[in-house]
């Protein structure tokens, strides 16, 4: 059953505590917010948002503390080249030009690599193809610019999924947007959704 038809279903239920089809007749609005949070609650159960306690999940898989898997990439796509070996603080953030939620929160990693400036690496990692995110980047962005112009981090092309195996899969994520930030240690400190790293990160740069 598709969450459409799950959606679908369970108005036709509330109908029924309600008393039928004349009730949401007269209130359309209370039948499409209630649509509407009820569809939202579904996405955020179908795994869609990642959460800060994710990792291992079975004998090999990876998880905070464990040492950091090489970043192998095809090129960097947008921003200037970055030392794989530093002993920087890096955040690797998997997205894609078609992820509602990755482009929303964009501006916020923008925002972050501006703040900590060289403190911090943050690298945005997609299996698309170059010549997809080179057209994604000189699209409009609103308000005249582009999302190169919005993008103030380092964004590069997985090397055959290398790099989304080496961490999603390992890591048992499937959801994007999602980060991982790795200390100056070189150990993951955090795996989560990258709006709820500001504190992490926070932690990461300030610790040795």
């Amino acid at each position: 059953m598709s969450k459409f038809e799950v959606v679908w279903n369970s108005e036709v239920a509330f109908d029924g505590c309600r008393g039928g089809e004349s009730w949401w007749s007269e209130h359309r609005t209370i039948r499409f917010v209630w649509t509407a949070v009820f569809s939202l609650a579904l996405v955020v159960s179908a795994g869609c948002f990642s959460s800060g306690t994710m990792g291992r999940t079975g004998v090999g898989g990876l998880a905070v503390g464990d040492e950091a898997p090489a970043i192998d990439i095809q090129r960097i796509v947008h921003g200037t080249p970055m030392d794989m070996t530093s002993n920087k603080v890096k955040v690797i953030e998997f997205w894609a030009t078609w992820c509602g939620p990755c482009l929303a929160g964009m501006p916020h990693l923008s925002e972050l690599q501006t703040r900590y400036g060289d403190e911090v690496m943050i690298l945005g990692i997609t299996s698309e193809d170059s010549s997809t995110v080179q057209g994604f980047l000189a699209s409009e962005a609103g308000n005249g610019k582009t999302w190169a112009d919005v993008v103030k981090y380092r964004m590069a092309i997985d090397n055959q999924d290398a790099t989304s195996t080496a961490y999603m899969r390992a890591a048992g994520v499937s959801s994007i947007p999602t980060a991982f930030i790795i200390g100056k240690d070189g150990t993951l400190k955090w795996i989560g959704h990258p709006s709820s790293m500001d504190g992490p990160l926070k932690a990461a740069v300030e610790g040795d």
